[in-house]
């Protein structure tokens, strides 16, 4: 959720807003040598607190390369989320493919999405803060 990551990658800043992904929580899965990375698996009643950052296709390319999708690390994925009036709207988002048990990020992967927290909710912020880390 780092727009400082995001503009880093791709050169450039792009508008964003807070969205809900309704259906889905935020798990530590996608396996890594240092520490679990963030995915989202379907859960009925739960949601994702997340940021849509409004991107053109090429952007997506590039992003592809950091997320791996290549290497079969990540597939991009359509979803409907839904912004915070409640209005649904089309979004993509990374899903991690090498998934096992839960990991602990470490602490700087952790802040990468805690760098979005003026846009979630307070009670998101806290649940992200509890995350055990590396």
């Amino acid at each position: 959720m780092s727009a400082r990551r995001l503009r880093h990658r791709l050169g450039w800043s792009p508008s964003r807003i807070a969205v809900i992904l309704p259906d889905y929580l935020l798990a530590f899965n996608k396996q890594s040598a240092d520490g679990g990375k963030a995915n989202i698996q379907h859960s009925p009643g739960d949601e994702v607190e997340g940021i849509l950052y409004f991107v053109k296709e090429d952007d997506l390319l590039t992003m592809d390369a950091y997320e791996g999708v290549a290497q079969k690390q990540y597939k991009r994925q359509d979803f409907e989320v839904m912004d915070l009036s409640g209005h649904p709207m089309p979004a993509v988002a990374y899903v991690a493919l090498n998934t096992g048990p839960e990991s602990r990020p470490t602490n700087e992967y952790l802040n990468y999405l805690l760098e979005g927290e003026h846009l979630l909710s307070l009670e998101y912020i806290s649940r992200l803060e509890e995350i055990a880390t590396l």
